[in-house]
C-alpha cells in the first residue's frame, strides 16, 4: 500500500511540476473549473447559501473552499491536494481488487491504476472527477464489504459515500434503488426480511439525510423543489435530439452567443424554453419544458434514436477519450509524464470486459460492481458520453482488467489449446469492438480554441495565435475562432494581419447572416485605419 501511494503521489507531483511550468490552464480555471472556483470563494467568504436553485453538484466547491481555508484561495494547492487524494485512490483500487481477488491480482490493479493515464491527467484539472472516483471506488468496496458481513453501520457508511457521490453527480442516484431492492430481496445470506429491512433503512436514511437538505435549500432560497440540481431535462434534450451523435453537442436552440459553460447553458436554455411557452419559467419547469421536448424527438423517430443509443454504447466502450473542458492530447504538450507509455482506456476495457466474462458465475457477490457499472452506462445512454462522466466505471474496471492478465498468464502456462483459444478470441473480439472508428475526431479545434483563449488572457499573443489557427486548421469557417484571432492579432499589434482576419470575420458573418459580428468587424476595421482602396490593392 505505502508502494503504491507514493509511487502514484511521486508521478502525479511531476505532472503538476510539468503543468504548473508549460501549461496557461495550471493556475486559471476555465470553463466548469472558473464557476467552481468563483463559488467556492464565496462560500470562504460567508455566502454558503448562494442565491438560485443548483444547477450543478455542491461537493466540489465545498471541498475546495475547505482546501482555501487551510492553504489559500489558490488553484496550485487545490491541485497538490488532488494529487494526494488521487495516489490515496490507488490504494483503494489495490484494497478493492484484494476483496475481490488474490495479492497477486491487487498488486496488478494497484500498479494499473498508478499509471493509468486518465487518472493523472484530470488530477491537474479543476474538476469534480477528482472527488467522484475515489467516493465511488469507496462504496463499490464498502458495499462489497457489506454484503459479506453485513451490519448496520456498515449498510450507513454505504449510504454515506453514495449521497456524497450525488452530491458530486446526481446521477449515481440510479445506483441507490438497485443497491436497496438487492438488500430486501438478492442480498446472500440467512437473514429475517426486518433484519434486510434494517440494513436498508439505515443505507437510504442516510442518503435523504444528505441529499434533503440541498433540496430545503433549493426550495428556500430559488422558490422551487428541486431535488439537487435542475440541468436533467436540458441534458435528456442535448444528449437525444435530432443533431445528437452521443457526445456533449449543444443543439440549435435559437441563441447567436457562445454557449460554453454551465451557466451560459442555463441562460441560454431558460430563454429559450421561456420564448416558446410565452411566460416566466422556474428552473424545474425549464427543465420539464426540456424532457418532454427530448421526449417528442424520440418518438418522432424510434428507429433513429435506436441507432443513437447503439452510437452511445458503442461510445461508452470507446477507446478514444471524448472531452468538452480539457483534451489530453492537447495537454501532453505541457507533460513529458503524459508522454510516456502509459495505460490507457484502450487497454482496460477488453481485459477488464474479459475479466467481467471471466468472473460471470460470481455475479452474486459482485453485484455492487456490476451495478455501478451499468448504473454508469445508463446514464451515458440517457445523456451522453464524456470521457469525465465514465471515469468512476473506468476505474471499476481496472480490478477485472488485473485478473483477466493472471487468468491468461495462468492459462498459457497450462496448454490447453482449446480453453487458451476460445478466451485469446473473446480478448480480440473485446479489442476490435474498443477501438471501432466511432469518435468525431474533429473535435479538437475546441481544445485549441480553449488554449487560444487561454493564451489570450494571459496575454501571450504569439502562442493564442498559434492555437487559434491550429483550430481553424481543424474546422476553417469556425467564426467564433475567427474573431478570436482576428482580436489577439490587433491586441498583438500585428495590423495587416489583424485587418485580413477582421475581413475574413465580415465575410463569414455576412455569408451567416449575423449582423452583430458584420458590425464588430467594421467597427475594428475602422479603428484599424483600414480603407476599402487597402482591400482593392494588390
Amino acid at each position: 500500500m505505502a508502494l503504491l501511494f507514493f509511487a502514484a503521489l511521486a508521478l502525479r507531483l511531476l505532472h503538476l511540476r510539468e503543468i504548473h511550468i508549460h501549461d496557461p490552464f495550471f493556475t486559471i480555471a476555465g470553463v466548469d473549473g472558473a464557476i467552481y472556483d468563483e463559488w467556492a470563494r464565496e462560500i470562504l467568504a460567508g455566502d454558503w447559501r448562494g442565491r438560485g436553485v443548483l444547477y450543478l453538484g455542491p461537493l466540489y466547491p465545498a471541498f475546495m473552499a475547505c482546501v482555501y481555508a487551510l492553504f489559500g484561495a489558490s488553484l496550485t494547492a487545490l491541485k497538490a491536494v488532488q494529487a494526494v487524494i488521487g495516489a490515496g485512490t490507488c490504494v483503494l483500487v489495490w484494497g478493492l481488487t484484494r476483496e475481490l481477488f488474490d495479492r497477486r491480482v491487487a498488486a496488478l490493479a494497484g500498479a494499473i491504476s498508478v499509471v493509468y493515464s486518465m487518472h493523472v491527467f484530470y488530477g491537474g484539472t479543476v474538476m469534480i472527477v477528482n472527488l467522484q472516483v475515489p467516493l465511488v471506488i469507496g462504496l463499490v468496496w464498502a458495499s462489497l464489504c457489506a454484503l459479506r458481513r453485513p451490519s448496520i453501520p456498515i449498510w450507513a457508511s454505504c449510504g454515506l459515500l453514495l449521497g456524497l457521490s450525488a452530491l458530486a453527480r446526481q446521477t449515481v442516484l440510479l445506483l441507490a434503488p438497485v443497491l436497496a431492492l438487492w438488500i430486501l430481496f438478492g442480498m446472500p445470506g440467512p437473514y429475517s426480511f426486518a433484519r434486510r429491512f434494517a440494513f436498508g433503512t439505515a443505507f437510504g436514511v442516510v442518503i435523504l439525510a444528505l441529499v434533503l437538505p440541498f433540496t430545503v435549500r433549493n426550495y428556500v432560497v430559488g422558490d422551487d423543489l428541486v431535488l439537487l440540481n435542475s440541468t436533467g431535462g436540458a441534458n435528456f434534450y442535448m444528449g437525444n435530439q435530432r443533431g445528437a451523435d452521443g457526445t456533449w453537442q449543444l443543439p440549435s436552440i435559437g441563441t447567436r452567443t457562445r454557449v460554453d459553460n454551465p451557466r451560459a447553458m442555463r441562460d441560454a436554455f431558460t430563454k429559450a424554453a421561456e420564448s416558446a411557452t410565452g411566460r416566466p419559467l422556474k428552473p424545474s419547469e425549464v427543465s420539464s419544458y426540456w424532457l418532454g421536448r427530448g421526449m417528442d424527438e424520440v418518438r418522432a423517430d424510434w428507429t433513429r434514436w435506436l441507432r443513437l443509443e447503439a452510437r452511445k454504447f458503442g461510445l461508452f466502450w470507446n477507446a478514444y477519450e471524448i472531452w468538452n473542458n480539457r483534451s489530453l492530447e492537447v495537454s501532453k504538450r505541457f507533460s513529458w509524464v503524459l508522454q510516456m507509455p502509459l495505460v490507457s482506456f484502450g487497454v482496460v476495457a477488453p481485459l477488464g470486459l474479459l475479466g467481467l466474462f471471466l468472473t460471470a458465475r460470481r455475479w452474486r457477490e459482485l453485484v455492487p460492481v456490476h451495478a455501478t457499472i451499468a448504473c454508469y452506462l445508463a446514464s451515458a445512454l440517457l445523456f451522453f458520453v464524456l470521457s469525465r462522466y465514465r471515469l468512476p466505471a473506468t476505474v471499476l474496471l481496472i480490478p477485472f482488467a488485473a485478473f483477466a492478465v493472471v487468468e491468461l498468464i495462468g492459462r498459457l502456462r497450462l496448454r490447453e489449446l482449446r480453453m487458451n483459444a476460445s478466451v485469446i478470441t473473446l480478448l480480440l473480439a473485446a479489442t476490435l469492438f474498443v477501438h471501432l472508428p466511432l469518435a468525431n475526431e474533429n473535435r479538437m479545434h475546441m481544445a485549441y480554441y480553449n488554449l487560444g483563449n487561454k493564451y489570450r488572457e494571459l496575454e501571450r499573443w504569439d502562442e493564442a495565435v498559434a492555437a487559434y489557427r491550429d483550430s481553424l486548421a481543424e474546422i476553417p469557417g469556425a467564426i467564433s475562432t475567427q474573431n478570436n484571432l482576428a482580436l489577439t492579432l490587433e491586441l498583438a499589434g500585428r495590423r495587416d494581419e489583424a485587418i485580413e482576419a477582421w475581413v475574413t470575420v465580415g465575410e463569414s458573418a455576412a455569408v451567416l447572416g449575423d449582423r452583430s459580428r458584420m458590425e464588430r468587424a467594421a467597427r475594428h476595421l475602422a479603428k484599424l485605419g483600414f480603407s476599402a482602396s487597402e482591400e482593392s490593392s494588390p
